[in-house]
């Protein structure tokens, strides 16, 4: 149920895009689509099902490459247009993710070296990280975009 939710949030995202909101306002909903479309497009490729799995990670590759087009980007923007992604997929990948899989909001796993790095830090530091990332890739579009 949570999949479908995060799905259907993200179909209903790339259309309000579409709407006549702000531009700012339009590349931040557009950035967490797409982080939402490949965190969840992970977890279900990591819960066996490879087919939708790897249809939703072609979906993001999609995405991402329309992305610059159709926010219009300049090439002056296009640093800030891709460190706010950066810094919103900080933020929100792992969120998505583990609403996906049923996991604990705040977990993390153990193999890969990002799992590592987060695993040493304590639980606040971790917020505070996700937090000032979030803030980040907030205000670049908000100021720059």
């Amino acid at each position: 149920m949570k999949k479908l939710f995060i799905i259907l949030l993200v179909l209903c995202t790339i259309n309000l895009t579409a709407q006549t909101w702000k531009r700012p306002v339009k590349i931040i909903l557009y950035h967490t689509s797409t982080i939402a479309l490949g965190a969840v497009g992970d977890a279900v490729y990591d819960n066996g099902n490879k087919n939708l799995g790897h249809a939703l990670k072609g979906m993001e590759v999609g995405a991402l490459i329309a992305g610059p087009f159709i926010n219009k980007i300049q090439k002056r923007e296009a640093l800030d247009y891709i460190l706010s992604y950066g810094f919103l997929r900080f933020s929100f990948f792992d969120a998505f993710y583990n609403m996906s899989r049923d996991l604990p909001l705040l977990y993390n796993g153990t193999t890969s070296n990002y799992d590592k790095i987060m695993n040493q830090m304590p639980p606040h530091g971790r917020a505070w990280y996700k937090g000032g990332s979030l803030m980040i890739g907030i205000s670049l579009p908000l100021n720059k975009l």
